[in-house]
């Protein structure tokens, strides 16, 4: 039952439903690994404490200037955010699975949005603002059960 509630969960956010990626032999996919090794080396660089990486790995994303640094970190690791324009909206659909993985209709919307309504400032405070504004739209749900699949190695 409490499989069939979540599907329904996802299914009403417009989220579409698909089993984890995970390569033939069981290992990650490539997508997966850029994604830890993106984490690892903004954990690294930050010189992130062990409390600080915990929260984040928890996808606690407080407002403090080393959230903003590693959320700034990792998706320009990603090649996924740009300085000069924001998120890029497409091609993180496209990284995350494309249309297949994620509404496309309610992605690409939501992400521009955000990237609009947060822009001022620095460009790691404007990623940090515009990041958790994602987090708050259902994009933001399917980051947080994705990335949580990555991270226990279930995707």
């Amino acid at each position: 039952m409490h499989l069939c509630l979540m599907l329904a969960v996802m299914l009403v956010l417009g989220l579409q439903v698909q089993s984890p990626a995970i390569g033939i032999d069981g290992a990650p996919t490539s997508s997966s690994r850029r994604l830890l090794t993106a984490r690892d080396y903004c954990f690294r660089s930050g010189k992130l404490s062990d409390r600080q990486r915990l929260r984040l790995d928890h996808m606690a994303y407080e407002n403090q200037e080393y959230a903003h640094r590693y959320v700034h970190c990792f998706w320009t690791k990603m090649q996924l955010w740009r300085d000069d324009y924001g998120f890029q909206a497409m091609r993180i659909v496209n990284h995350f699975g494309g249309p297949d993985r994620l509404n496309v209709e309610q992605a690409v919307p939501a992400i521009n949005k955000c990237n609009l309504s947060t822009r001022s400032g620095a460009a790691a405070n404007w990623c940090y603002r515009a990041f958790v504004c994602v987090m708050r739209t259902p994009v933001g749900e399917w980051f947080r059960r994705h990335m949580s699949d990555v991270i226990n190695g279930n995707a």
